[in-house]
């Protein structure tokens, strides 16, 4: 048994005979509200106001109701992913800490198969910069290409609600076309 099967082990308690029991004696320490599948569900008409993932979608339980065999932690959950967002960002860090006085690096920019974005030679992420990667530290040459890419996409048009003209921004990732309307504040995309 690997560590991912132990921690779900100590997540999920699996016992049919004690939900069973729990459910006909009303008895548990464990209520609904403290299960990870329990979740608000105001907008089902007739209904409790929340409801089990577990369970068929037209059955409502209560926060208080006694859990079932396969509850699910909530807090025991968000303490690993509290534990796994700190092992990330200090896994970054260190990353970060042993590149970021490399000398820059040429940053290409690739198709990804939707559209076209800067990837990180050294991590293949892609950076959320142009001069320096946000997961590695690496920095980046700032040459033509980059300085072409930096470069906003605009076009000019007019706003079909109103026909005030303005400025319509393009994706250089997927080619979508936004527009902001300054007179009426219509807003689109397409």
């Amino acid at each position: 048994m690997n560590d991912k099967e132990k921690r779900w082990q100590k997540i999920l308690y699996k016992c049919e005979a004690e939900t069973k029991e729990r459910r006909a004696n009303g008895k548990s320490d464990k209520k609904c509200g403290g299960c990870v599948r329990c979740e608000k569900a105001e907008h089902r008409k007739n209904s409790t106001g929340w409801h089990c993932c577990g369970m068929p979608y037209d059955v409502g339980i209560l926060p208080s109701d006694p859990a079932c065999g396969e509850y699910w932690d909530r807090e025991e959950q968000e303490k690993i992913d509290r534990e796994k967002a700190e092992q990330d960002e200090r896994e970054r860090m260190a990353r970060w800490e042993q590149n970021k006085n490399n000398p820059p690096v040429k940053l290409p920019i690739v198709f990804d198969g939707y559209g076209t974005i800067p990837m990180c030679p050294v991590c293949h992420e892609m950076p959320y910069s142009t001069e320096q990667c946000y997961f590695c530290g690496q920095r980046f040459i700032q040459d033509k290409e980059i300085e072409e890419y930096n470069k906003p996409l605009t076009k000019e048009c007019v706003c079909i609600n109103c026909g005030t003209p303005g400025l319509m921004h393009i994706s250089k990732y997927n080619g979508h076309k936004s527009f902001r309307c300054e007179k009426c504040g219509i807003a689109w995309m397409e």
